[in-house]
């Protein structure tokens, strides 16, 4: 846990991750598991929905920044990722997407875009510098079923029918690492990568 300023200059509590990944610093913004994840559901990053936040230890099956603060951070960050059951696993590249925050609207709301990742990987089908069907018109979220019938570069048709990773989940694959069991978790991090 670290502390940080929000846009206001008051100090916060967040949990950041210096050491999992090479060259990247990140601070989580949500995680939640299969069993909690009617809460995050509807709600895309541009909801304020804080929940846990102001904890000194992290509820990785419930937890997510206040609006303000997940702004606060990426206003000085570049870069979004996803994980699968960070707490329990670490850093796995299996069930796992990054992008760069430019051109990828985070508190709006849209829907079915093909946006470019540097890396994703689901159910270990992967690619780099693709893009992938990504939605925020409830919570943010790639289909990989109807990612490439879609026009984008990410193949996910081996999935499960309207599959949806890293996040919403009303159509879940028990071989996708984030939605595999009601324990499995899933995190949001906002972040930057290092000069």
């Amino acid at each position: 846990m670290h502390f940080l300023y929000d846009s206001q200059s008051n100090l916060f509590l967040a949990y950041c991750d210096f050491d999992s990944e090479a060259g990247y610093a990140w601070t989580l913004i949500q995680s939640f598991s299969l069993a909690n994840n009617e809460m995050f559901t509807e709600h895309g990053f541009g909801v304020d929905l804080p929940a846990h936040e102001d904890g000194e230890m992290i509820n990785w099956n419930t937890y997510r920044l206040s609006l303000s603060r997940m702004q606060s951070i990426a206003d000085v960050s570049t870069h979004l990722r996803a994980t699968c059951n960070f707490p329990v696993d670490g850093l796995e590249y299996i069930d796992y997407a990054r992008t760069k925050l430019k051109g990828h609207d985070l508190f709006g709301q849209w829907s079915g875009q093909c946006l470019t990742y540097g890396y994703v990987n689901i159910r270990g089908t992967e690619c780099q510098e693709c893009t992938a069907e990504t939605w925020q018109l409830h919570a943010w979220h790639i289909s990989s079923y109807t990612s490439s019938t879609n026009g984008c570069q990410f193949d996910g048709i081996n999935g499960v029918l309207s599959e949806q990773n890293f996040g919403r989940y009303t159509h879940v694959n028990s071989a996708f690492r984030c939605t595999a069991n009601l324990n499995s978790t899933t995190q949001h991090w906002i972040g930057s990568k290092l000069p």
